[in-house]
């Protein structure tokens, strides 16, 4: 979260680089007593940082101490090591950058929060509104919304006195203030010794999420803002008052301690801290949303910002797109649902890193809060509006109004455009219909999309129903998902060549869409004792055959929902094993593409979870035991099956299913071997169609459907000059619906 240049600037401000040539003169120049310790590397590199910054502003290089914010991040990623004499800085690894989450907000990204966060209405004649980042860093959000109340016509000196941040790191809150500073008079503000004592006061180190017991006293800290006489307290914290606009990118890491970060070898202190600050976000009371599990810090910073909202206040965050989809999550954005209070949450596209230093599969959302908690709405029905200051000085006026919703869309490559077809409404409700078990925001591509998959809702049930205590209150499937050996905790069985009593591993790479050999790898990598397969499957190893599907894919793939059938092997977490009374017929359905399409309905990431997979409407076993309607002199049980076994890539080792399936009465292939790929795309675009009419789609949402798997069609595109998939799945389809009608 490091300062972005504001227009203030008068030349271009120094790059990173710059801030190390600054801090490593700064190192050189330092002494053991001045506090370059030879054991501490980290501590000598902080001295230097700040003596860096002393001797910028001694000098009144204003740049310079925009590059020395700029360049926190990178300086995190490196120590001062003395050498003949001659000092240098040399890589330290990613473990400090991100005990301290110091990742800069790109420029266009911090302009597009503060925009959020402050309106237009912000200019608007009264107070200015009050402005707070809980985890600011050097200050790049703040610099963002201080150029924003400048642009919208509010004096320099107002604006600058309307911010306030609060960062647990020292060095961090010391560049936050200079770079404010340095900003401030770059907009012709001169910044007196009363100005910076009053930023000293409002710009200050604290732990955010820890009460004052461990962290910070908000209301002691900030008592014209969180300790307002007659205001409304907050409901959860008794704060009174409240800020008017919220920016945050808060640290995205779990409150653990990754060795790897460190190279194996972690400060002495850190783990027995994150486990106290773990604890205390569980246990303090605060954080009733997020607070349980394994907790990542950006839930408890996000729940925090909207609790510091004022009644009418607004806050912009930028947090990992897992908040969409995440189970940890859920109770937040179903809390912020409910009181009408989440305006926004879109999702960015993961074609570019964000973050620099941080790969473009850790995906980005911008969510944006309308209001504060304080007005007690009664289950998203009702709206408070304020009165007086924003910042909360009168009490809240309640009026009922009816819940707006929040925006939400994905794959956005622009932050600042209007999403427009790409957005879709989502309420309480909505959330409830599509994810009935986790109440996680569904990912739906176009408002069109979310229309589809909620009526397919409400025609069909989801694969397993929970309760709110995670009981089972509706499996039609009865189905059983079953954890594979762990490649990690279970690699002490591996074997890395074959032997007796020994069966192949098999891993998510190895297997494809109806096809255990139809991944990217052709053999396996290790093997594991039979015995160990056959006690660790119990139950599952009797039908002769398992089956699994890849949990390692993401919404973008070409297919998302791969399942397949296997032979009796060992198996790896990244390929879940599954098992149901029908499962042959199980299988065929979630092969389809409108399966398909409606389980990364609710994907995002890389692991399709068994939670995903629970919630996805599959036509139930009773759908398929009546007579097919464009063929009533069979069911659709039997069409389906005899689909089935074409699609499936057959192999010797495939026995046992080929068994199960004869005795159903279906044929298969003999010799067991794979069927020509003509025969099999036919067969899977039948299995396509007819899942279209079981779970109720026209032609025109199939062909909706079919348009979403933008990687599958890029790829025959630029084979063929075809979508020739969709082309078989729509005329497979009207074969269906003209059957049906000739049948009637």
């Amino acid at each position: 979260m490091t300062a972005v240049p504001t227009r203030f600037a008068g030349r271009p401000a120094p790059d990173a680089a710059d801030a190390a040539a600054l801090v490593l003169a700064a190192a050189a120049g330092l002494t053991d007593g001045d506090g370059a310790v030879a054991d501490d590397p980290g501590g000598w590199r902080d001295a230097a940082v700040r003596a860096a910054l002393v001797e910028a502003g001694e000098r009144g290089d204003d740049d310079a101490l925009r590059a020395l914010a700029d360049g926190y991040g990178g300086l995190l990623l490196v120590v001062p090591e003395r050498v003949a004499g001659r000092v240098r800085l040399v890589p330290c690894g990613a473990g400090e950058r991100r005990r301290r989450g110091a990742f800069a907000t790109p420029p266009r990204l911090a302009a597009t929060l503060a925009r959020h966060a402050l309106p237009p209405t912000a200019a608007q004649p009264g107070p200015v509104p009050r402005v707070v980042d809980p985890a600011c860093g050097p200050g790049a959000l703040l610099r963002a919304a201080f150029s924003r109340l400048v642009g919208l016509g509010v004096t320099a000196r107002a604006a600058f006195g309307a911010l306030h941040g609060v960062d647990a790191d020292p060095v961090a809150v010391e560049l936050c203030r200079a770079a404010l500073a340095a900003d401030a008079r770059a907009a012709g503000l001169g910044v007196s010794a009363g100005d910076l004592a009053g930023l000293t006061g409002r710009i200050v180190v604290g732990d955010a999420l820890l009460g004052p017991s461990a962290g910070l006293d908000w209301p002691a800290a900030f008592p014209q803002v969180l300790a307002v006489p007659g205001a409304e307290p907050e409901p959860v914290t008794g704060w009174r008052g409240g800020f008017d606009a919220v920016v945050l990118n808060p640290p995205w890491e779990r409150l653990k301690v990754a060795v790897r970060d460190w190279a194996g070898s972690p400060p002495r202190l850190l783990r027995e801290e994150r486990a106290r600050a773990a604890r205390a976000v569980r246990q303090d009371g605060r954080h009733p949303l997020v607070g349980a599990g394994e907790v990542n810090a950006y839930l408890p910073f996000l729940e925090t910002s909207w609790r510091l909202l004022a009644p009418s206040g607004r806050a912009a965050a930028v947090v990992p797109a897992g908040v969409v989809s995440d189970r940890s999550s859920a109770r937040l954005l179903g809390g912020l649902l409910e009181a009408d209070a989440l305006e926004s949450v879109h999702v960015l596209a993961p074609e570019a890193a964000v973050f620099d230093g941080v790969s473009s599969r850790v995906g980005s959302a911008v969510v944006v809060f309308r209001c504060g908690p304080h007005a007690g709405h009664a289950g998203g029905t009702g709206h408070a509006g304020g009165a007086g200051h924003a910042g909360g000085a009168g009490r809240a006026v309640r009026r009922l109004r009816a819940p707006r919703g929040a925006s939400a869309a994905i794959g956005l490559s622009d932050p600042d455009a209007d999403p427009g077809p790409r957005a879709w409404r989502v309420d309480a409700a909505t959330v409830a219909l599509v994810n009935p078990n986790t109440r996680t925001v569904p990912a739906f591509g176009s408002a069109a999309e979310a229309r589809l998959v909620a009526g397919v809702h409400r025609r069909v049930p989801v694969l397993v129903r929970r309760g709110p205590d995670g009981a089972v209150v509706d499996d039609p499937w009865r189905l059983r998902l079953v954890t594979p050996l762990h490649m990690t905790r279970d690699a002490r069985w591996f074997a890395s060549s074959p032997g007796v009593g020994l069966l192949p591993l098999w891993e998510a790479k190895h297997a494809g869409l109806l096809d255990h050999r139809g991944g990217g790898r052709p053999r396996p990598r290790y093997w594991v004792p039979e015995e160990l397969v056959r006690s660790r499957f119990a139950g599952l190893v009797e039908r002769g055959w398992l089956a699994g599907y890849r949990n390692v894919t993401t919404a973008s793939s070409a297919r998302t929902l791969l399942p397949c059938a296997l032979p009796v092997v060992g198996v790896g977490n990244s390929l879940p094993l599954i098992c149901a009374p029908r499962l042959p017929l199980l299988l065929a359905a979630l092969a389809s593409l409108p399966v398909d399409h409606l389980a990364r309905c609710r994907h995002a990431g890389p692991n399709l979870n068994f939670f995903k997979l629970e919630q996805v409407p599959v036509p139930p076993p009773a759908a398929y035991d009546a007579p097919a309607p464009w063929d009533p002199s069979t069911t659709v049980e039997r069409w389906v099956l005899e689909r089935f076994a074409r699609a499936v890539a057959w192999a010797p080792e495939l026995s046992g299913l080929a068994a199960e399936l004869g005795l159903l009465g279906v044929t298969v292939p003999v010799p067991l071997a794979p069927a020509a790929p003509g025969v099999r795309a036919l067969a899977f675009a039948d299995l396509d169609a007819a899942h279209a009419v079981l779970l109720g789609l026209d032609r025109a949402e199939l062909e909706r459907v079919l348009s979403t798997f933008e990687e599958l069609r890029a790829r025959e595109l630029s084979a063929s000059g075809r979508f020739v998939t969709a082309e078989r799945v729509l005329g497979a389809y009207d074969r269906l619906r003209a059957g049906a009608a000739d049948g009637q």
